[in-house]
């Protein structure tokens, strides 16, 4: 039984899944951060700034999560009694969607990275101030 398929795409579902985590780790560590500026308080009406940056992490963390139960449904789809399934049995319904899951992953991962640097550049420019 060929499963050449099958593994290549567990092998990108299972590193989609790890990046999600490791974003989501960064993620939690912004908001961290963006809650000692709050804490400060020593800039006036910063706390609008702050919620406005921590709403654009909520955005994208809320898609990352939509994303792995998307990725989990792929994986069973890919699966049979924990064993790989035989390419064949792989049908154009299971490669399109591993197509759409790839866009969603570079199309949200591409927003995350904005909403990253952004914070980076609102964070440095705050917490120097």
């Amino acid at each position: 039984m060929a499963t050449i398929i099958a593994e290549y795409y567990t092998d990108e579902l299972v590193e989609w899944n790890r990046l999600i985590d490791f974003n989501n780790q960064e993620m939690d560590e912004f908001e961290d951060k963006l809650a000692e500026v709050i804490q400060r308080n020593t800039i006036p009406n910063i706390a609008a700034k702050v919620e406005e940056h921590q709403d654009k992490l909520n955005i994208v963390a809320k898609k990352f999560y939509r994303l792995q139960e998307q990725i989990q449904q792929q994986e069973a789809a890919l699966k049979t009694d924990s064993a790989l399934v035989d390419d064949t049995l792989i049908n154009p319904e299971t490669e399109t969607h591993q197509n759409e899951l790839r866009r969603n992953m570079q199309r949200t991962e591409k927003e995350y990275i904005d909403t990253k640097y952004a914070c980076y550049n609102f964070l440095s420019g705050t917490l120097k101030k």
